[in-house]
């Protein structure tokens, strides 16, 4: 394998991450994670993959996250202040180790305060080095209500939602971030709803949306599905801007959703 580098620091000397070398690394504004890591230390290359951000996972993705290393059934803190949002699930299917929180919402926490305890991994992944993944927000906000982390609804009977699968011949140029039917949708910036948008032109029970504009950029998307509750003015980051359609009545047993393009039709997933 070759050897990859991690810069720790201004001034510091950079230190050679190869295989089944565990990685320290300095701790930063954050707190101590996990009581026997006072470094944070980032999870090395095991049989699983690697624990660094940017490495390589299945499907040619990108590890968006960090694993900081954690051992089974072990104490984990807050590193930092701030609040709980509600719990996450960070897999489809509900093994032993698929739950963790998302650290915005209605309950406060201190920086080292006692968040909860590390789940059984080596009882998944026996083998790799147990940590716990932590992955930072996107630039954009929360899209809809009950999905904190803006996940793309994955692969049903109507295809699936990452930008880039075809379409009829055509590529697929928007991303599908999965929302209940009902649910409230927020505005993912700060800028102004320029318009109202029919998706399909056919007047169908989701065929509503609206087009948003960030003006810092300039740049725009237009947000399909969903019932606005205004047809223009400006908005803020975050704000309610509208409910998700019954996505059901139109196509049963599909995973429900928003779609989200960019008018210019580039790939918006890293805003997430």
């Amino acid at each position: 394998m070759e050897p990859l580098f991690l810069k720790t620091g201004a001034g510091r000397n950079q230190r050679q991450r190869r295989f089944g070398e565990a990685v320290k690394v300095a701790a930063g504004p954050w707190g101590q994670i996990y009581a026997r890591n006072p470094s944070n230390r980032i999870r090395s290359c095991d049989r699983h993959g690697c624990g660094h951000y940017g490495a390589p996972r299945l499907g040619g993705r990108k590890h968006l996250g960090m694993d900081v290393i954690c051992r089974d059934r072990s104490t984990v803190y807050a590193p930092f202040s701030g609040i709980i949002g509600g719990p996450v699930n960070s897999y489809r299917k509900n093994n032993a180790i698929n739950n963790g929180l998302f650290l915005r919402g209605s309950v406060w926490i201190k920086k080292g305060q006692k968040l909860g305890v590390m789940l059984p991994m080596q009882s998944v992944y026996p083998g790799m080095i147990s940590h716990v993944p932590i992955v930072a927000a996107g630039q954009w906000a929360q899209i809809c209500n009950g999905n904190p982390w803006n996940s793309i609804r994955g692969s049903d009977k109507y295809r699936c939602g990452y930008c880039g699968p075809p379409r009829n011949g055509r590529k697929h140029l928007a991303v599908i971030v999965k929302c209940q039917d009902g649910s409230g949708v927020y505005a993912p910036f700060s800028g102004l709803i320029v318009r109202y948008i029919k998706p399909f032109g056919n007047n169908n029970a989701i065929d509503d949306g609206i087009l948003l504009s960030e003006v810092k950029t300039g740049s725009c998307i237009k947000l399909a599905f969903i019932r606005p509750l205004r047809s223009r003015g400006w908005i803020r980051k975050g704000s309610k801007i509208g409910v998700m359609l019954l996505m059901q009545s139109v196509y049963p047993d599909i995973i429900s959703h928003v779609r989200i393009q960019n008018c210019d039709h580039s790939n918006p997933t890293g805003n997430l």
